[in-house]
């Protein structure tokens, strides 16, 4: 009996125990579940970022006004929503269960201050808000991270390719793009277009024809929709290809202003361990001072616009069929024999 009774306390005993551990958990589970941001500054108050690896590679972004700009390459307009994006997700984060906690681990994942993948450096008025450190990835589309004097190894959705250091990586690849209903006139080889009543058309029209709509369209939406690739600097170098260029165009705008573009193809490598031609076009344009690398598809669509493919006869109105002649009140109509 003396051995049941000390069984059966030490099992109320073990109950107890068990009770307070899971109620201190629930109580630490409550305290992360009230959203602690992981990192301590203001979304709205950061106007530069500095990124770099740990092979002395690094890149520029500074805020002017509402719009991110390369510092480093001549103050080019930077994707400033995919930079907002990325500081609003760090801004955002909130500290969940970390991965680790020691230095040790922080030196294996790759986010300590002497070994990283990535050191993403946030600054305001050139004070650092906050310094973060990016490692290795524990899964698709993850990488670990830590702030800087901050233990706890974290994980976050974000693919190396989200911190990328080359400048084309973070240009605005939209700086191009028009309004197609801003455009007053287009001129292509061989073929001009003209606004009118019914918008853009060509300026020799014949009464007898008229404008296949969706082609003309798919035309202007090209041109008005170019998007460039990456920055080849000021210099107009021989091996562009713009001096004997391959299409010249231009757009006058609804304000007057004519933009002017010139696509030049880059010489193809010589010799047979050359590498392949890049499947791309130069482009220089008027009111820009950087030259561009544009994909090879738009300037195709562009170099095959003809006049014919956006033309054609209009189709002869169908003949009104004559209506039978009243028969006068009073008369009797005449019946067929």
């Amino acid at each position: 009996m003396k051995r049941l009774i000390v069984g059966c306390l030490i099992l109320l005993l073990a109950q107890i125990g068990l009770l307070a551990a899971t109620r201190l958990i629930d109580r630490t589970g409550a305290a992360r579940s009230e959203k602690e941001s992981l990192l301590a500054f203001k979304a709205a108050d950061i106007d530069e970022v500095l990124l770099e690896d740990g092979e002395g590679h690094h890149l520029a972004l500074k805020k002017d006004k509402d719009r991110w700009l390369l510092p480093e390459a001549e103050s080019f307009p930077a994707d400033s929503a995919r930079v907002q994006d990325l500081i609003d997700r760090l801004a955002g984060m909130q500290r969940g269960w970390p991965e680790a906690t020691t230095a040790e681990a922080a030196t294996r994942f790759k986010v300590a201050p002497d070994r990283y993948v990535r050191k993403l450096n946030l600054l305001k008025n050139g004070t650092a808000q906050a310094i973060v450190y990016f490692g290795t990835s524990p899964g698709l589309r993850k990488m670990y991270l830590r702030g800087d004097n901050d233990p706890e190894i974290q994980s976050l959705t974000l693919s190396p390719h989200d911190l990328e250091l080359k400048t084309d990586s973070w240009i605005d690849t939209k700086i191009l793009q028009l309004k197609p209903e801003r455009i007053k006139r287009i001129e292509l080889p061989g073929l001009r277009l003209e606004r009118g009543q019914e918008g853009l058309q060509p300026a020799d029209l014949k009464p007898d024809e008229e404008v296949v709509k969706d082609r003309r369209d798919a035309l202007v939406n090209r041109l008005a929709g170019l998007t460039v690739t990456g920055l080849l600097g000021t210099e107009v170098k021989p091996e562009y290809g713009l001096q004997t260029s391959v299409l010249k165009c231009s757009v006058e705008l609804d304000h007057g202003e004519t933009v002017e573009y010139v696509f030049g193809q880059p010489q193809k490598p010589a010799g047979k361990d050359a590498p392949p031609a890049d499947l791309s076009f130069v482009l220089k344009v008027s009111n820009q001072g950087q030259l561009f690398r544009v994909d090879a598809w738009q300037v195709d669509e562009l170099k095959k616009a003809v006049r014919s493919a956006l033309v054609r006869t209009k189709t002869p109105a169908p003949a009104a069929s004559a209506a039978p002649s009243p028969v006068p009140v009073g008369q009797p109509a005449v019946q067929a024999q």
